[in-house]
């Protein structure tokens, strides 16, 4: 059989479907189905790590409420590392931002090339005033193809403030045998955690009052306290991190070894820290956010 006359018979089962009682939901993923086939079938694949045809949805948590956001994703032409377009594809790309943000896009149409296969995208977006902590705005970016096929992808990014000035995220692979979690004080202040001279506990200090400390008086101060909690039976903290001195931490058992599950320290003003944790199975990705919703590793900010 033929692929016109397939394309034929799809066609007429589609319309017998619609017109019975299985429902609207039903019927336009159906039709989807159906449209991707015949696209399909044609050698036409328009796809993207992120955007998906009728829409998806991530959630950010993990935002500080300052700073510009970058947002990666890929468009791409091919269905497997075996599938591929036959064809240049023509796309436009657009966005609808919540009027608290700007959002801009590194472009605005392009061409995937049969020979390139993928294009690597950037949406920026720009916050237009101070967000407190768990406020949140949403974004979303469409790809639509325009040659030879036309194709609709895309996702809406709801974004949260989860500690105002920290910021924190997983970089992972498939594969790889650890990850990093990274965190991000844009914070230029610091308070009192230990009273001291004159200063009481919640007094705060700006960054200049702080460096003028002795080395004893900084010990009573932080920026901010984090607290890092996680099952070692899914990922082991590197023990070899510095953040181990000066911090205070929980154990718990797993096949008779006692592990650290929850560790709290202090992050010093305008600075980043990266710790290492190693996965129990390398063949997860634990990418956070955007990849995954929920991060492997609960973090709390004081």
């Amino acid at each position: 059989m033929n692929k016109r006359k397939l394309s034929i018979i799809i066609v007429a089962v589609l319309v017998l479907i619609l017109v019975s009682p299985i429902g609207i939901t039903f019927s336009r993923y159906v039709i989807r189905s159906v449209k991707n086939y015949i696209l399909e079938a044609n050698n036409f694949f328009f796809n993207s790590d992120k955007l998906v045809e009728g829409g998806t949805s991530y959630g950010i948590n993990n935002w500080g409420g300052v700073g510009n956001i970058d947002i990666q994703f890929q468009l791409n032409n091919h269905k497997n590392n075996i599938l591929t377009s036959d064809t240049d594809i023509s796309y436009t790309l657009s966005t609808n931002c919540d009027s608290s943000v700007t959002c801009n896009l590194s472009a605005n149409s392009g061409v995937i090339y049969k020979t390139e296969m993928t294009d690597n995208l950037t949406l920026t977006i720009v916050p237009l005033r101070a967000f407190d902590d768990n406020e949140s705005f949403t974004a979303t970016v469409t790809a639509t193809s325009s040659a030879p096929y036309v194709k609709t992808l895309s996702a809406t990014f709801t974004v949260t403030v989860g500690k105002r000035g920290i910021t924190y995220e997983i970089t992972d692979k498939t594969s790889s045998p650890y990850f990093m979690f990274t965190i991000t004080n844009a914070l230029d202040t610091y308070k009192v955690v230990t009273a001291f001279g004159d200063y009481n506990v919640g007094d705060p200090l700006t960054s200049n009052q702080y460096l003028a400390l002795t080395p004893a008086e900084k010990a009573n101060c932080t920026s901010v306290t984090v607290t890092l909690s996680f099952d070692p039976s899914v990922v082991i903290l590197d023990t070899t991190s510095e953040i181990l001195n000066g911090s205070t931490y929980t154990t718990s058992s797993y096949n008779g070894v006692n592990y650290i599950n929850s560790i709290t320290f202090g992050v010093d003003a305008l600075y980043s820290e990266e710790i290492r944790f190693y996965k129990r199975n390398s063949s997860n990705n634990y990418t956070y956010p955007i990849v995954n919703n929920t991060s492997v590793v609960t973090f709390t900010a004081s």
